[in-house]
């Protein structure tokens, strides 16, 4: 007869039998879940990037220097102009960073206004008291968790989202109005869908546009940030262009937008 197994060896057997069963639980439950995130998650990288020389041209004509990006949400496929610009080069955010705080005073109760009677995006007073009700050290946190950007807040939180102190890259701007999108921001849903209907530019059977833009008329500097959606399908855009002539900055930039956006065969509904 043999002799029963040793403890320590049963107990060997027992720890392999478990470790293995664990792992075999690991792998059918959450293995699925990496599969999920890989395709959620979209990279810019040499495979999924194209260049269109006509945007250059485009641009070129507008008398601006800068980068466009655009991605597909369901190919991952990007579009981009001076791709090393898009993803290397950090700027101001300027006005665009209101964003932040907007979705924070809302996820604190210190905006209460509707749709219709929200405050513009140019008003900088405004934001300013904001700013300062929501808190330096509250901001700091919130931008933290956002990833936002690079650089430091300056002490006195006036205008570091203008004066170098903060800056984001196009790609980084990206983004965060991607995760705006499918709110999956870190702040309430409800903020989330509240601020998606206060950037709404147009809205018709064709298309909805939709973007944050932001200028600094005395360098010439201007941002506009978005997406746009045909056939319920979204689209998100990032256009970063410092004018090479003193020219009306906002206007041409929105204008620019429109026919980049064009020229790419949007704003008639066929895509």
């Amino acid at each position: 007869m043999n002799a029963p197994p040793k403890l320590g060896v049963f107990l060997l057997v027992l720890s392999g039998n478990f470790v293995s069963r664990f792992k075999e639980t690991i792998m059918r439950k959450i293995f699925p879940l990496f599969i999920v995130l890989g395709l959620l998650y979209t990279a810019c990288t040499p495979n999924n990037v194209k260049t269109d020389d006509a945007i250059v041209k485009i641009m070129d004509s507008a008398n601006v220097t800068g980068s466009f990006a655009l991605m597909e949400n369901g190919s991952g496929q990007f579009t981009i102009t001076n791709l090393s610009a898009y993803k290397d080069s950090a700027y101001a955010p300027l006005n665009t960073f209101f964003a932040v705080p907007t979705l924070l005073g809302l996820d604190k109760g210190y905006i209460h206004q509707s749709i219709n009677n929200f405050i513009a995006f140019d008003s900088v007073n405004y934001y300013k008291e904001l700013i300062s009700k929501i808190g330096r050290v509250n901001m700091l946190k919130s931008i933290d968790s956002l990833q936002y950007g690079k650089g430091i807040i300056s002490a006195d939180s006036t205008m570091y989202w203008a004066n170098n102190s903060l800056r984001i890259t196009p790609d980084e701007q990206l983004g965060f109005i991607k995760k705006l999108y499918f709110t999956k921001l870190p702040f309430q849903k409800r903020s989330q869908e509240l601020f998606k209907k206060l950037i709404i530019k147009e809205d018709n059977t064709s298309y909805k546009l939709s973007y944050i833009d932001a200028v600094d008329t005395e360098k010439g500097n201007s941002w506009i940030v978005g997406y746009i959606e045909e056939n319920k399908h979204p689209y998100f855009f990032v256009l970063y262009t410092h004018a090479m002539k003193p020219i009306a900055v906002s206007d041409n930039a929105s204008a620019l937008l429109k026919r980049i956006l064009l020229q790419q065969g949007f704003l008639k509904g066929v895509r």
